[in-house]
């Protein structure tokens, strides 16, 4: 009798730790399942926009925001290539009319996001603004009716600048913040961007920037001259892109021997202003300029494009394809004559105020540098 009872009491027992322990399966199970569950939902990838019209020859720059990941890469594709390409940094570029998904994945998974493209034709402009003519967007453009083919291109691919296109300018003492040149301030970011750093040296009390060149490499006379860039982003520094000359020292037949043309500069961050300028006849007591200044808005961490067409007549610029100032360089006797080469810089000085330390580091980043040059057959898209 003992006996039994006791195999009934060993009997319920075990049930009781069967079901027990069961019942902490399951219950473990169903955490591990919700927690499993959760996880995946947050992980996710996302564009912030779904749908883009573009024209031809427009760019836009699609940002990716990713869940649930620390640290992950991210690639780029598209549908339709001949339609509109996407580079590094989501960049995209409308080449022809049709449609195109535009696709960035998380690689490793199984994870992606999806703008779909249409692209009509461009309809034709207003005289004064350029126009991409061609399949491939940029081998060649109509300014003012006239047809310019590709001489120089640099779309900063890889991790180390052209040495066969730029040189980084050596240091230099600049302006008169104590600010240098220095070349540790310039690089390839590795996604298709020429970075020039904007920053405080707190252990020399000195304010560090950079600039490039392509003296020796790269020089021309006349045609038309393109950056797509994003500028500072702070106050006290400017950027600029600009062509120079050894021949801009000569201080006697007015610009025509040599013009320091500054395409672009941007020391208006507070009122939100860009300024083009000419400086000729040296940098002594002979030394003249004349520059326009145009409210707009570039200080606002997106690419925007600064250009000139450069003739034996006159300088135009523009900002974002619309043009900002138009000069027949009366006053310097004429255009300049001479083959100028190509630099692209940041600094500071007094014109701009002492920038705030605190705010640095900023940076300009540059996606490409184009120059053209007048086609024999103006007019007719190649």
């Amino acid at each position: 009798m003992r006996f039994k009872k006791f195999l009934s009491a060993a009997a319920a027992v075990t049930a009781f730790v069967f079901l027990f322990s069961s019942g902490v399966s399951a219950n473990a199970a169903d955490r591990s399942n919700r927690k499993n569950t959760k996880t995946t939902k947050e992980k996710s990838i996302s564009l912030d926009i779904n749908k883009a019209e573009l024209c031809e020859g427009d760019i836009i720059t699609l940002k990716p925001a990713v869940k649930g990941y620390k640290k992950c890469t991210v690639s780029w594709s598209s549908s339709d290539g001949t339609v509109a390409s996407v580079k590094k940094g989501g960049i995209v570029t409308a080449l022809k009319e049709g449609t195109a998904d535009i696709s960035v994945r998380i690689k490793g998974t199984g994870l992606k996001a999806v703008c779909s493209v249409t692209v009509t034709a461009t309809a034709q402009e207003p005289s004064g603004q350029a126009e991409k003519t061609d399949p491939d967007g940029h081998s060649t453009v109509v300014v003012d009716g006239k047809t310019f083919a590709l001489t120089f291109e640099d779309d900063f691919d890889g991790d180390t600048l052209d040495s066969t296109k730029w040189e980084k300018v050596p240091l230099q003492k600049r302006q008169d913040l104590n600010n240098y040149w220095d070349e540790s301030m310039v690089w390839l970011d590795g996604e298709g961007n020429l970075v020039i750093e904007m920053s405080y040296d707190k252990e020399n009390d000195r304010f560090l920037s950079g600039a490039v060149r392509s003296r020796g490499r790269f020089e021309q006379a006349y045609g038309y001259f393109e950056i797509r860039c994003k500028v500072n982003n702070v106050p006290g520094y400017w950027t600029a892109f600009w062509l120079m000359g050894d021949s801009v020292n000569d201080e006697t037949g007015g610009g025509r021997n040599g013009t320091e043309i500054d395409i672009m500069e941007t020391p208006y961050y507070n009122t939100k202003q860009v300024q083009n300028t000419l400086n000729w006849d040296g940098y002594g007591y002979r030394h003249k300029s004349s520059g326009n200044v145009s409210d707009i808005d570039v200080y606002d961490g997106e690419y925007h494009t600064f250009s000139l067409l450069w003739t034996e007549k006159e300088y135009v610029f523009y900002t974002d394809g619309k043009e900002t100032w138009r000069t027949d360089a009366a006053a310097a006797l004429g255009t300049c004559e001479v083959p100028l080469f190509i630099k692209i810089s940041s600094e500071t000085g007094s014109w701009t105020g002492r920038p705030d330390p605190e705010k640095l580091p900023d940076k300009m980043i540059t996606d490409y540098v184009r120059v053209y040059k007048e086609t024999e057959t103006a007019g007719r898209v190649s």
